[in-house]
């Protein structure tokens, strides 16, 4: 962490002197209002200190008008503690004239003194030294007048006695506040820094897939301008085709695509020169179009006479005489360019999405390269997961939920679980032995910062992605059922389904894969420990879909360790 220090400290001073400075803002202008509005509340309980304390408020409020003044000025974040301080201690003093005018000791007033304790400790970004020496200075302004011009009795100081007893109390649990919330600011600073650098480096990975997919992209454009050129220019083929289906009339530019001779169109039925696959395409079109009168971009294939193949698109409509059908008229546009870069864009697009898929294998071997032992983890995770997720889907609760995209989208984002371990120190990460209970916290940041990553890089990516069930499995894979896991605690249905079905797979193949500090678990021994936590660790009903499929998890299993005899032995009677 030394290496860290002094970048994150300094940007935690900078970010608290800002909050600071934001902060004071709010204690003058609560002064300011509140204060002087107090007066009521001396109208209805102290009606003959009314006008007295109306002044002394009115005097307060008057002096936090000009800290005020000097906030807004050019020396207002310079002076933004004094100002707070002082202010602090000029409403503490003014709420103190008015308990010693009372009577001192006895004053129910004390509890205006508690109240500017408690919102300045409260609002202001203080360190608990400060907090502490704060509370102190209030509770000096209060007391010290209190005894000094008050006449005390044993009956008076009992009560002042208990007052001071209830200010230590308020004292003792803003401190702690301030404590609390100082170590929140300081680690969430920390987290920020390290974040920092992780992006860094994903986003080096990051801009080579986007480059990737821009040349392609830019591929695809390239052949698609070709492709409109060409089709622009197609002369059609038009045929005229009677009730009987008999080919009437047909233009050259029938005969020079299919090949057939001239003059051998109008013996032969319209069927003959289609696809015997299409036949029935055609059929379906031609019964129709009485009643439609016209149908277009229908798409089959032409069968030319050397056994050439054409795809064609049709618009077809009817002829009438005298409002009777006597025929049809086929415009054919020859697509043949056209499916073949279709083919053509389709199979980019599938390389495309095979670059993208191994891009993201790549990024998530970052966090397992350096452990020899974990071998083919990450390309069984997904398998297990597809498995569950396909179970899942067809259990009524998961209607619609779990979809074909769903189960995609899983497969390739599971194994991102533990991305967040490329910033866990090896001297940690790969550790022989049993982890200390400092060092287990600093494997569980791994959770976190794998999370964070995540969502950096999907913040960047227009519309939902993998990565949205990525960024959930990298936070959440490691909380359990009961409340019991990590980083959040959370339990039940607010884990994510994406987490509760990587929490399965990720603790099987823990449990029967070799580790460094453990041999592989059996099947059967992975089972039982999994049941045992149906309830407790594991959603029950993911529970349910792996042992509906555990024939399947043994199988995965037993072919992915099979190209590893001597690393992970399996017991495949197990």
């Amino acid at each position: 962490m030394s290496e860290y220090a002094e970048p994150w400290l300094k940007r935690y001073e900078e970010e608290t002197r800002e909050l600071y400075y934001q902060r004071v803002l709010a204690i003058l202008m609560i002064g300011i209002v509140l204060i002087p509005l107090f007066s009521v509340l001396d109208y209805m309980v102290v009606r003959q200190y009314a006008r007295e304390f109306l002044v002394y408020r009115l005097g307060c409020a008057a002096v936090l008008s000009v800290f005020l003044a000097v906030y807004f000025s050019r020396w207002g974040k310079a002076w933004a503690r004094i100002v707070s301080v002082i202010a602090s201690i000029v409403s503490a003093l003014t709420i103190t004239l008015m308990c010693v005018r009372m009577g001192g000791y006895d004053s129910f007033y004390y509890v205006g003194v508690v109240m500017v304790l408690v919102a300045v400790l409260a609002i202001l970004p203080l360190e608990a030294l400060q907090a502490t020496v704060l509370g102190v200075v209030l509770y000096a302004v209060y007391a010290v007048p209190v005894i000094v011009f008050s006449d005390a009795t044993p009956q008076r100081l009992m009560i002042f006695f208990s007052n001071s007893f209830f200010f230590a109390f308020f004292i003792v649990i803003s401190v702690l506040k301030c404590y609390e919330d100082t170590r929140v600011r300081k680690r969430e600073t920390q987290l920020k820094v390290e974040m920092d650098g992780l992006m860094e480096r994903l986003s080096y990975y990051a801009h080579n897939l986007e480059a990737e997919v821009d040349k392609r992209m830019k591929q695809l454009e390239e052949s698609e301008l070709r492709y409109r050129e060409l089709y622009e220019n197609i002369i059609d083929i038009v045929l005229l085709v009677g009730k009987n289906a008999k080919v009437l009339m047909a233009n050259p530019k029938f005969y020079e695509v299919t090949g057939h001779r001239g003059g051998d169109a109008g013996a032969r039925s319209v069927y003959d020169y289609i696809h015997p696959k299409d036949v029935s395409v055609v059929e379906r079109m031609i019964i129709r179009l009485p009643v439609e009168q016209a149908v277009k971009d229908l798409q089959f294939r032409l069968r030319g006479a050397t056994g050439k193949i054409v795809d064609v698109e049709c618009n077809a409509k009817c002829i009438t005489k005298n409002s009777q059908v006597v025929g049809f008229q086929l415009v054919l546009r020859d697509i043949t360019v056209r499916k073949k870069l279709e083919h053509d864009l389709l199979e980019s697009y599938k390389k495309v999405q095979s670059a993208r898929n191994a891009t993201i294998l790549g990024l998530a071997k970052l966090a397992e390269y350096r452990d020899s032992d974990t071998g083919a983890h990450l390309e069984r995770i997904r398998e297990y997961c597809k498995v569950l997720a396909e179970e899942l889907a067809t259990k009524p609760a998961y209607e619609g939920y779990i979809t074909p995209e769903y189960i995609e989208d899983i497969y390739n984002s599971s194994i991102l679980h533990d991305i967040g371990k490329v910033g866990i120190p090896d001297s940690i990460l790969l550790k022989p032995g049993k982890l200390t209970p400092e060092e287990f916290e600093v494997v569980k940041r791994h959770s976190a910062l794998g999370g964070e990553a995540l969502k950096e890089v999907e913040a960047k990516i227009e519309g939902q992605s993998f990565l949205t069930l990525g960024k959930e499995i990298a936070y959440y894979h490691h909380e359990k059922w009961d409340g019991s896991g990590y980083p959040k605690g959370l339990k039940g249905e607010q884990i994510p389904l994406s987490a509760r079905i990587v929490a399965l797979a990720d603790v099987y193949d823990a449990l029967t894969s070799r580790r460094v500090y453990k041999e592989a678990y059996s099947h059967e021994e992975a089972k039982r420990i999994i049941v045992e936590g149906r309830g407790t660790h594991f959603a029950p009903d993911v529970v349910d879909a792996f042992l509906a499929n555990e024939h399947l998890f043994r199988k995965i299993r037993e072919e992915m360790f099979a190209d590893r005899p001597g690393r992970d032995k399996v017991n495949t009677a197990a």
